[in-house]
């Protein structure tokens, strides 16, 4: 769940110049470099009430693996192809789009597959994993295969919807509202011109392909894992289709029957609170680094009286990036961190930093994270949130979560979407309401594993502990001293402790997972050792 997206540049492809229009049908399917053969057909008898039920799901396979060069997998590790949808769920017979999918092939797969639904909405999951051995491992779970999907107007599913008023953005810049606006206005158009019906794309269709790529896939039922926005879509598609669903694994929780842009203001002031909490339990943090917020208000208010250019290189290597750091910017910054699972370590030491004048750690951060958020396309994301949670959104609900003038003033009021301005931005999308929280019911008994993160600042802890109280057959596993993605962080931060957990779930769903390897983890009352 990202709310106040900056940067929408693909990755590795011109993806949304290659694809001039959406899919008309099979004529326009035959446009793709698509070299495969008809894999998998799945023909499923009318049945009165599923208005899916007449169509023909179909995996096209493609052996070229949509020009994605594998990196650390061989060609027979991996089925990569397209299942074709319907554009409208509730016109089965009309225009087509296609879903990219790929599976990590395991010949000694004997249990459900896990079906991985990525967050944003828009993260691009296909090449990110094939093209990624590290996510790769987070991902691989023995005698299970993996399917990878990149939802509907992302990746390599055609159409996908980013568009280049967005380009030159960064996930920190603040937000001027006449700017946002002409971006807003300049990407719409573009899309519209490229043939896209934005109405197409929102929760409810989304949720309903999920069903449709596990038949087409010839799947009794498979594991739902999903992230952040991810972990929405896999509540809202078990409760369209319970008995496609195994399971689900769910990391940085949402409940989708609550709008969470309403929360996730609050979220960032109660992520900080318990950093300074953290830190003023521990002697040398409080020492060196003394109040949180105290810090925070005076590098702020410093940039804004004498902003800084500053220049750094991602963490994990890469062209150096150069931004001009104000006071609106470092808070940006200082929210961006937090994408990190391990972003409450890494934080404390970068504002002792900046308080010394060196801003040069946090931009190495934000320039990190910034590179991984890169390839979510803003028309996609946009649509599903202002058919969505943007219709019913609230600001001053979502401000009452914040009780720091600095934060309202200086971060919410200059957000795009997620902040004071979000209602504004999402009439000017101009896309119908499709998607009422209030109306969603959730299939309550399924098996389901809830991983939050302590420290989590868009999906707070609180959220996934709502979800537990609500679903009878689930496990809640709170992930001390993480962010967002607390899951990823345990198998990234502990050598497998997070692909642990899942499987002892998977194993024994009724049981408690044995979570003592999340115990490596370090207190935040000991946040001390990671500062200088």
């Amino acid at each position: 769940m990202r709310p106040i997206l900056r940067d929408v540049r693909t990755r590795g492809r011109d993806t949304h110049q290659r694809r001039s229009a959406p899919a008309q049908g099979p004529a326009r399917r035959l446009l793709r470099p698509l070299v495969g053969l008809l894999a998998i057909v799945a023909l499923v008898a009318a049945c009165g009430d599923d208005p899916d039920a007449a169509v023909v799901d179909a995996f096209a396979e493609d052996p070229d693996c949509f020009g994605i060069e594998l990196v650390e997998l061989e060609e027979d590790e991996v089925r990569c192809g397209t299942v074709t949808v319907p554009l409208h769920h509730d016109d089965p017979d009309g225009e087509t789009i296609t879903l990219a999918v790929a599976t990590l092939l395991d010949e000694d797969a004997s249990d459900e597959p896990v079906l991985v639904l990525g967050g944003g909405p828009g993260e691009v999951v296909v090449e990110n994993a094939l093209s990624e051995p590290m996510i790769q491992q987070a991902y691989a779970l023995e005698g299970r295969e993996v399917i990878l999907l990149d939802q509907r107007g992302v990746g390599s599913s055609d159409p996908e919807l980013s568009c280049d008023a967005f380009d030159d953005q960064d996930l920190t810049e603040p937000s001027d509202p006449d700017e946002e606006r002409d971006r807003l206005l300049s990407c719409r158009e573009e899309l519209v011109d490229r043939g896209v019906d934005l109405e197409a794309f929102d929760h409810v269709h989304n949720a309903r392909d999920v069903d449709l790529v596990r038949r087409a896939l010839g799947h009794d039922q498979v594991v739902l894992r999903g992230g952040s926005y991810g972990s929405h879509l896999a509540l809202h598609a078990a409760a369209l289709a319970p008995d496609g669903f195994a399971a689900l694994v769910l990391s940085s929780p949402v409940d989708p029957t609550q709008n969470y842009l309403e929360t996730m203001a609050g979220g960032f002031e109660s992520a900080l609170d318990r950093l300074n909490e953290g830190c003023g339990q521990d002697e040398q943090c409080a020492e060196q680094l003394g109040d949180i917020h105290e810090v925070i208000a005076e590098v702020t208010d410093r940039l804004t009286d004498r902003p800084e250019e500053v220049t750094a290189e991602p963490l994990m290597g890469g062209e150096p990036i150069t931004r001009i750091f104000t006071g609106e910017v470092f808070l940006g910054s200082v929210f961006a961190a937090f994408y990190a699972a391990d972003g409450a370590f890494a934080l404390v030491g970068m504002l002792a930093a900046a308080q010394e004048g060196d801003l040069e750690p946090l931009a190495g951060l934000v320039a990190t994270i910034e590179e991984g958020l890169d390839d979510i396309p803003r028309g996609m994301y946009t649509s599903m949130v202002c058919s969505g949670e943007g219709a019913s959104y609230d600001a001053e609900v979502a401000a009452a979560g914040l009780t720091s003038p600095l934060l309202e003033e200086r971060w919410f009021d200059q957000a795009g979407i997620g902040g004071r301005h979000t209602t504004e931005l999402c009439e000017l999308w101009d896309v119908e309401p499709t998607f009422d929280p209030a109306q969603l019911e959730l299939a309550t008994e399924i098996p389901t594993l809830l991983v939050t993160g302590e420290v989590d600042h868009v999906t707070p802890p609180v959220l996934g502990q709502q979800l537990h109280d609500q679903l009878t057959n689930s496990h809640l596993v709170a992930a001390r001293s993480l962010a967002h993605g607390p899951l990823e962080g345990l198998d990234a931060l502990v050598a497998g402790c997070g692909s642990t957990i899942i499987t002892a779930f998977l194993d024994d769903p009724d049981r408690e997972p044995n979570t003592i390897c999340a115990n490596q983890i370090p207190p935040l009352d000991a946040l001390g050792m990671f500062l200088p």
